[in-house]
């Protein structure tokens, strides 16, 4: 048994840096939903241990490339049609005057941000890259992480299910890219479910994506969604997931548990 700091063995044994079984998680998790405290204790000590009080931070700029998307995700706030308000789609010399401000209030990052591959969906995104000089979202992502270091800003790209050839090209400008799992289950693609009209959130694609990452060697933030109706068993499988990739590749920068929040103008609007 390991000296015992907690009442769970379990706990004890990540305080000592070992590794523990899936079932040993669910028994935390079951244990921590009856009482918090020595989950919260357990974190503050790995927290001060590995951390201190030191707390780090990267200033960026967003920038909103293009908010048109072939998915259509139950949930999405972020995605815009042809013709609304929100619709974004920044042209080079819009790019180039938000690094600029960027630069002045002294930003470190820009955060480059695309639905996923609206140009296979909109003539609208067609238009908008032809217009531009390219064929592609990932040819114009690769354009305007140029202009960011030409600007002496860092490019972070998170435009979804890039290819092995486009996130190649990509890391020769970009210092960091994201690409957030979601869950690793296939129920939650399946009809009525959140991804259902979500070609690109299939796992084994995420999965592949992810993968491809490390193969290149390239700091990847990555991350789950909680709240769209999946089960404990699949949050922990998917956080598995991730850190199995880590260990195999070692390129798993920042893990982000994002919550789901109903919004009004979403077809999950209803849900708790």
């Amino acid at each position: 048994l390991s000296k015992l700091v907690l009442n769970s063995e379990s706990l004890n044994s990540i305080l000592d840096n070992k590794e523990i079984s899936r079932q040993n998680i669910l028994e935390i998790y079951h244990n921590a939903t009856k009482d918090p405290n020595e989950l919260f204790s357990a974190a503050q000590i790995l927290r001060e241990k590995y951390k201190g009080n030191i707390v780090t931070f990267s200033k960026k700029a967003f920038f909103n490339i293009v908010n048109l998307c072939k998915d259509s995700c139950s949930y999405c706030t972020y995605k815009a049609e042809p013709g609304e308000e929100k619709l974004s789609l920044m042209s080079k010399q819009q790019i180039t005057e938000l690094l600029e401000l960027a630069k002045k209030y002294r930003c470190v990052e820009a955060l480059f941000v695309t639905g996923e591959q609206p140009e296979q969906r909109y003539q609208e995104a067609r238009d908008w890259l032809k217009e531009n000089g390219f064929t592609s979202t990932s040819e114009y992502l690769i354009h305007a992480s140029e202009i960011a270091l030409e600007k002496g800003l860092f490019p972070h790209t998170n435009a979804g299910n890039l290819n092995f050839d486009e996130m190649r090209e990509l890391k020769k400008t970009n210092v960091s890219m994201g690409l957030m799992l979601e869950n690793i289950s296939e129920r939650l693609t399946e009809k009525g479910m959140p991804h259902h009209l979500a070609s690109s959130k299939r796992p084994k694609d995420r999965l592949e994506i992810l993968e491809n990452s490390g193969k290149l060697h390239i700091p990847m933030t990555t991350g789950i969604l909680v709240g769209i109706g999946e089960t404990i068993d699949e949050i922990i499988d998917s956080l598995l997931a991730i850190k199995e990739l880590h260990k195999k590749y070692g390129n798993i920068q920042e893990i982000i548990l994002q919550n789901f929040q109903p919004k009004q103008d979403t077809r999950m609007r209803d849900e708790p």
